[in-house]
């Protein structure tokens, strides 16, 4: 079974991807910060990290490069709604540059977060 660690700061948001992620049968651990996140990775290793791009104390770029110098096997989704002064697009942009495997625009429907997982850790498209 593949393990996922999801950071996502909005309680509703990361609910519903752990929701969609166990549904496809994954091991999931919840981190609601950067730091909790990079915690999380030197307690464990996964096989995918979907993080969010802006968050309070460490952000999800920080989250991205941690994963790529500990573990430049494990596939990694940014996914951000962007903020009042900053488009969705550039800060995913951003992220691209530190190497995500894959970027979701919020908000994005279950079917789109299912499909790139299932794209990254090779799962049955029926999954």
């Amino acid at each position: 079974m593949a393990k996922v660690l999801v950071v996502e700061d909005a309680p509703a948001v990361r609910l519903s991807v752990v929701d969609v992620l166990e549904a496809l049968g994954l091991e999931v651990v919840e981190a609601e910060n950067g730091r909790i996140a990079i915690a999380e990775l030197e307690k464990s290793t996964f096989d995918l990290v979907v993080t969010d791009v802006l968050m309070p104390e460490v952000d999800g770029v920080e989250v991205i490069k941690a994963v790529r110098s500990r573990y430049p096997g494990t596939s990694v989704v940014a996914m951000s709604g962007g903020a009042p002064n900053l488009p969705a697009g550039y800060v995913l942009k951003m992220t691209e540059m530190f190497n995500a495997d894959a970027v979701l625009y919020k908000p994005f429907m279950n079917d789109e977060l299912r499909g790139v997982v299932a794209r990254l850790l090779e799962l049955p498209t029926t999954a």
